[in-house]
């Protein structure tokens, strides 16, 4: 029997994340600079990473496998009740591995909202934080209707253990039990918070880069956004993000299914990890006037609107992601308006990495891609 995997440190060594790392190579599409980076395990360089088939995305996509295409273009979520509570369950498990031993201090406080709710935060950081340096303000995901700041405990603590920036983590009010746009709005009343505190917090307020995962990472954009004109936002990082709810389509982002190559010998497989992602923005996409969106404005949809005079963005995204189609388009919009723009694709990963730290390489690639990239913009 192969012996389980212990939690209680990395699952690759550093010979391989070396050998992952030097898998990174650049291509050009349509103008836009993209690095590619896979698994040295994988099947080929699009098959999907071995690790990720071991997880729930693999595992359901194995049997999911034995589905017709139009049984899965047919089926969604269940958003209230059971599978509402079921599905948060799912985004608030912990899935990484112990990276940092210690050095790290966590705070927990409040900021409270415009309407009085006590907005919980927790802010990383450690002794050798810079003072008046950067800050990382992060914003997690869940469809807007899950998610919390523990499962993201580690990610945070390598990424100050390694760049000694610090970190603050929002836990805004989740859908449906309030409709939008309250989740935004409690992320840009922490920005704020953020900026006003920047002297006690011993950051520079200038320096303020904002990022989110999958829904977080529309959040991030919509403090991006509305903070245009401001110095309140140095740069954003966009990880796997929902940036186009309403699923506009113009020369850019298409539905037809092109934006994915699936390894031959694995082509169904691969579809269907694909597939969990599109069967649940389908299913958002039909709650949208439940969660109080109903039509595409800047802040929910930023896609399908002006992309000039954002900052500097990061974007990363798995090939494999149904949301490579937001990405993608919009880090094309975003070149087009003249926005510097650094795009990292992971072949053979689907959505959701970032919290497998210590788990997934990429999780640790891609923290190193983020410190690399405020470095390079502060």
């Amino acid at each position: 029997m192969k012996k389980k995997k212990s939690w209680d440190k990395k699952w690759y060594t550093d010979e391989f994340f070396a050998a992952f790392k030097a898998t990174a190579k650049t291509i050009t599409e349509d103008g836009l600079t993209i690095t590619e980076k896979y698994a040295p395990d994988a099947l080929s360089e699009i098959a999907a990473d071995p690790r990720m088939l071991g997880g729930p995305l693999g595992k359901n996509a194995k049997m999911m496998s034995f589905l017709p295409e139009g049984v899965i273009k047919k089926m969604s979520m269940d958003l209230s009740g059971k599978g509402l509570r079921n599905f948060r369950k799912s985004c608030d498990k912990v899935s990484s591995a112990v990276c940092v031993k210690g050095g790290i201090d966590l705070t927990d406080q409040t900021v409270t909202a415009k309407d009085g709710y006590e907005i919980p935060i927790r802010i990383y950081r450690s002794e050798k934080c810079e003072t008046n340096g950067p800050c990382l303000f992060f914003m997690h995901g869940g469809g807007f209707i899950g998610g919390s700041i523990p499962p993201y405990d580690e990610v945070w603590k390598v990424f100050v253990e390694k760049f000694s920036v610090p970190v603050v983590s929002a836990a805004y009010r989740l859908m449906p039990e309030v409709t939008y746009p309250t989740p935004h709005e409690d992320c840009y009343c922490v920005l704020e918070w953020i900026y006003q505190n920047a002297g006690t917090l011993g950051i520079d307020r200038t320096k303020i880069f904002v990022t989110g995962d999958s829904a977080g990472g529309n959040l991030a954009q919509y403090c991006s956004t509305r903070a245009k004109g401001t110095d309140m936002v140095k740069g954003q990082l966009l990880l796997y993000a929902t940036l186009n709810i309403f699923r506009t389509e113009d020369k850019y982002y298409k539905l037809d299914g092109k934006n994915f190559v699936y390894e031959p010998k694995q082509k169904r497989l691969c579809r269907r990890i694909t597939a969990q992602l599109e069967i649940m923005v389908n299913s958002f996409h039909k709650m949208n006037k439940k969660f109080g969106v109903t039509k595409p404005d800047p802040y929910c949809n930023p896609y399908t609107f002006d992309a000039s005079g954002n900052p500097p963005t990061f974007i990363s995204v798995g090939a494999l992601d149904f949301l490579k189609n937001d990405c993608i388009a919009w880090a094309h919009k975003l070149k087009d308006a003249g926005v510097p723009v650094k795009v990292v694709v992971y072949n053979g990963m689907g959505h959701g990495y970032i919290n497998a730290m210590g788990v997934f390489p990429q999780a640790e690639d891609v923290i190193d891609e983020m410190g690399q990239f405020i470095k390079e913009n502060c």
